[in-house]
């Protein structure tokens, strides 16, 4: 016996997250529990240092371009308990 859990449905219950299928960076959503970091006892003990990090990466980033978009297929990995992508061909063009 085994459970598979859907990892990639976490925190887009369209029911809560009104803009669950479309990602949009400066979209309001609701102070809900969030299960990216876990939680209770096994909540991520460095949750807070990605958060600032990430905050400040995206913030630098999104000075910096104009256009962010797919520029070809990505590719996927296989089913192995985790989902991810191995590569997504992007095309950016620099603001100013």
């Amino acid at each position: 016996n085994f459970v598979l859990l859907p990892f990639p449905a976490a925190n887009r219950d369209p029911e809560v997250f009104e803009a669950a299928r479309e990602f949009n960076i400066v979209t309001e959503r609701p102070k809900a529990r969030l299960m990216t970091f876990g939680a209770g006892t096994h909540y991520c003990v460095g949750a807070n240092l990605a958060k600032a990090e990430l905050e400040e990466g995206l913030r630098f980033f999104a000075e910096r371009i104009e256009l962010l978009e797919p520029a070809g297929e990505p590719d996927l990995q296989t089913v192995s308990g985790i989902y991810g992508i191995d590569s997504l061909p992007l095309r950016i063009r620099r603001a100013g």
